[in-house]
């Protein structure tokens, strides 16, 4: 009777094996901290970090077209008719091309000025670390010239081929979700939304506003990855979240979620101001355009 409680005890606490579990942090150097440490602890190729790019790795130098704008338009402006003086556009998709203008020629910098070395030291130790971005694959040049500018890239930390993959793909199937890596209960989770076009290259996976908890079990599975441990971090609480619901009931992988607050301030002062000066913004760039594309 003892050996057989025992038995069940232990198979049990194999079951278990790991915990995930769902942190809050402003800073990176304590991120960076947390990979290094699971990396004493797993090995550093058993451990793989993954970051958010807007407002986690960088951030837009003014408001207009960041992220709190893209969120401020596209939650007060879609579908209204009149549309209000303060929107760009009533069309989710001219947004998004709105969106994409201005990623073509704004700068971005560091959400930390520890940001790029943080990166570049869990590189320089040999850690696997990629960019997971809600962006579209249509903004991947902007986006990566970005990332360059300032000091961040990921090719040579990238899972799967050194390159990635040419061209788009869908990431999974509703029809055959284990295909994909996938469960009944993961597209439950997810709420079964249609896959869209991602695009996986250089080590920044553009998902296109997908579940980030699906998009990274799906990569993972694409790339034959496995890792005991996973720390990601993005600065919305909706997809460490959603990462939590999905990878951390794996109980195979040890999962740390960062809710990232470093630029929460400038969002915070963004949504209680007046806007004044991203009204401007675009007012002035459609007098520019008008006048350069006649």
């Amino acid at each position: 009777m003892k050996i057989s409680l025992l038995i069940s005890l232990l198979l049990l606490s194999t079951s278990n094996l790991f915990a995930s579990e769902a942190l809050d942090s402003s800073s990176m150097k304590e991120i960076e901290a947390k990979v290094l440490a699971q990396g004493k602890k797993y090995g550093v190729k058993n451990v793989l970090a993954v970051f958010d790019i807007d407002n986690t790795l960088l951030a837009m130098p003014q408001n207009f077209g960041s992220d709190q704008w893209f969120g401020w338009q596209s939650k007060n402006c879609m579908g209204k008719s009149p549309l209000p003086k303060f929107c760009t556009t009533a069309n989710f998709g001219e947004l998004l091309d709105i969106q994409g203008q201005i990623f073509s020629m704004s700068n971005m910098i560091p959400t930390e000025q520890a940001t790029t070395s943080v990166i570049k030291n869990l590189q320089a130790k040999g850690f696997k670390v990629i960019a997971l971005t809600s962006r579209g694959y249509a903004f991947r040049n902007s986006t990566e010239r970005a990332l360059k500018n300032n000091g961040m890239w990921f090719v040579d930390s990238a899972i799967g081929p050194k390159h990635g993959y040419a061209g788009n793909f869908k990431p999974y199937s509703l029809k055959n979700p284990k295909r994909n890596g996938l469960t009944k209960s993961d597209i439950k989770k997810m709420g079964q939304k249609r896959p869209r076009s991602t695009s996986y290259m250089n080590g920044v996976y553009m998902t296109a506003g997908l579940d980030k908890g699906i998009m990274l079990k799906t990569l993972l599975h694409k790339t034959k990855s496995k890792f005991k441990a996973i720390i990601f971090a993005d600065d919305h609480k909706k997809h460490t979240v959603r990462m939590q619901a999905i990878l951390g009931a794996d109980s195979k992988i040890d999962l740390s979620t960062y809710r990232y607050g470093k630029i929460d301030p400038e969002v915070k002062a963004f949504h209680a101001g007046d806007k004044e000066a991203s009204i401007q913004a675009w007012n002035k760039l459609k007098e520019v355009t008008k006048v350069i594309f006649k």
